[in-house]
């Protein structure tokens, strides 16, 4: 397995393009509200030392809207904070000057911003820089360039805070939160492959058609688990990037997406398996070719295999025997080969849906026989 290929399509990529589509990622620590409470402290004593601007609000304000857990992430909020706030009062300053200020003044200004905002390839927060300012120059109403001028100086001020608070001395990056996105994956797994053991052809009447079993509506929620987990990964990789403190997290990148990689592949045969069972089991004008008690000894079969590969329910998702994990990708191997050859000799009209089965079954142990991360 080639684990940078495996891996390529889930690490972001960290262009500068995309330095100007980064988003707040919210206060997070009791340590990180420290980190921005001191630094809009000194954003604001530094703009009452430097600033000849009316109003010294902006520095601190610039401060408080960028300060991020990541290096990476405080750039990019700097960035569109600062050309946001600068595009803006510019313009904001030049047309309250020249038409004054009056309700159709004021609707052309913010219209125009947000035009101009909306053409721009940044965040939302970003883009919104632009009309908060238009509005807040356009509300204190006709003033000196000059004036206008050390607003901007302001921003860039608190903008240059936020990144030295960042940059100087920024907050390790955690492994923790990637970890139990993933270990919540594989729970979420392992939990919808019971449930499909647990309710296949239990209902004492057939299921109208239309109807699908109850473990169908459960299968979307794996969806929300994987993207969870791919976006903590990101978030793990963003707060890595200049950050000087991430020496050894940032070598364990390649490993942690190709463990995602592979549960992904999982989840996606698990998510076949639930249409395939709810098609076949509890219907009435169909015969299931793979009886129940078959459909649960592949469950239990692969429930264990993952247990021993993946680790136990609640737990970190991490392998415990190596030795044992291949002796069951043997055993289960040849019982699927052996219910195969069960399932064609009955000769059946569901045959063909029957060995599909089996098939998703067998790929999902392939994958656990190769998932990686047993030399972590």
């Amino acid at each position: 397995m080639n684990r940078a290929q495996d891996s390529d399509d889930l690490l972001p990529d960290l262009e500068l393009g995309d330095v100007l589509r980064q988003r707040p990622l919210g206060l997070g620590s009791v340590r990180h509200v420290v980190r921005v409470s001191l630094a809009v402290t000194v954003s604001f004593g530094i703009a009452l030392f430097l600033s000849k601007s009316t109003l010294g609000i902006f520095a601190p304000i610039t401060t408080l809207l960028v300060v991020q857990a990541s290096p990476w992430t405080t750039l990019g909020m700097s960035i569109q904070r600062i050309l946001g706030t600068g595009i803006g009062v510019l313009v904001a300053s030049v047309w309250v000057n020249l038409a004054g200020l009056n309700w159709w003044s004021f609707t052309i200004g913010v219209f125009v911003a947000l035009l101009v905002a909306r053409a721009l390839p940044w965040s939302i927060g970003g883009q919104m820089q632009i009309p908060v300012a238009v509005i807040f120059v356009l509300a204190l109403g006709p003033g000196s360039l000059t004036a206008d001028l050390w607003r901007v100086v302001d921003v860039v001020i608190g903008g240059v805070v936020g990144l030295l608070a960042v940059f100087v001395y920024p907050p390790r990056p955690k492994v923790e939160p990637f970890e139990t996105a993933l270990a919540n994956y594989r729970d979420g797994i392992a939990h919808l492959l019971r449930l499909v053991a647990d309710e296949s052809g239990t209902h004492a009447t057939p299921l109208d058609e239309g109807v699908r079993h109850g473990y169908v509506a459960e299968s979307r929620g794996l969806r929300a688990l994987a993207d969870k987990a791919r976006a903590e990964l990101i978030r793990l990789v963003e707060s890595a990037h200049w950050n000087m403190r991430a020496k050894g997290v940032d070598e364990q990148f390649d490993g942690q997406a190709a463990r995602l990689r592979r549960l992904t592949g999982i989840g996606i045969q698990v998510r076949g398996i639930v249409g395939a069972a709810s098609r076949m089991y509890d219907r009435e004008d169909q015969t299931a070719m793979l009886s129940v008690a078959e459909l649960r000894s592949l469950v239990d079969g692969e429930l264990e295999l993952m247990s021993v590969v993946l680790g136990p329910l609640g737990e970190p998702v991490h392998g415990t025997d190596r030795s044992l994990a291949d002796a069951l990708v043997l055993d289960l191997g040849e019982t699927m080969r052996t219910m195969t050859d069960t399932i064609v000799d009955r000769r059946g009209e569901g045959t063909l849906a029957a060995v599909s089965l089996v098939g998703r079954f067998d790929h999902i142990r392939q994958q656990l026989a190769e998932y990686p991360g047993w030399e972590d």
